[in-house]
């Protein structure tokens, strides 16, 4: 009976067109446009490389050919003000960059930078998660500039 449950489950699951999502070659992928991002280090560079790999799902214009992104990322963190007795109350995250996207033809290099600021929380576990959290939106801020600068460059080609 148990064999007979297990058949009609992956029968079930077979049918519905279920795909792990680990799997190779799954849909969690982004290969499907013409421009691949080259990896980027660290926690901030994975997800610049995932946002970027969103902003640039639907292409770049005279982008016909497949072509790689490689960026080049430095992240900081500025206190900006403080309270009387030292501890920071008000800070900034820059994330620039520098990229290069090479393909058939020449190379477009190019800079960008996204910044955000934020109120320093006064525990020191609510500093650390308004710190991730300004860096995520940084560098969410930084993939579009990047695709804005790159389309900007290239329709004027």
């Amino acid at each position: 009976m148990k064999q007979l449950f297990a058949l009609l489950a992956f029968a079930l699951i077979a049918g519905c067109g279920f795909k792990p999502v680990y799997a190779t070659g799954s849909g969690a992928n982004y290969t499907g446009g013409a421009i691949s991002v080259a990896p980027i280090d660290g926690r901030s560079g994975y997800l610049l490389r995932r946002a970027l790999q969103e902003e640039l799902a639907i292409g770049l214009p005279n982008v016909t050919e497949s072509a790689t992104l490689t960026v080049n990322l430095k992240e900081t963190l500025s206190r900006l003000a403080f309270k009387q007795d030292g501890a920071a109350s008000r800070s900034n995250v820059t994330a620039s960059a520098r990229y290069t996207l090479a393909g058939e033809g020449e190379p477009v290099r190019g800079s960008a930078v996204g910044e955000v600021s934020f109120a320093v929380p006064d525990s020191s576990f609510g500093d650390i998660a308004a710190q991730k959290n300004a860096s995520e939106r940084a560098v969410k801020l930084l993939a579009k500039n990047i695709v804005d600068n790159l389309r900007r460059q290239l329709s004027v080609q």
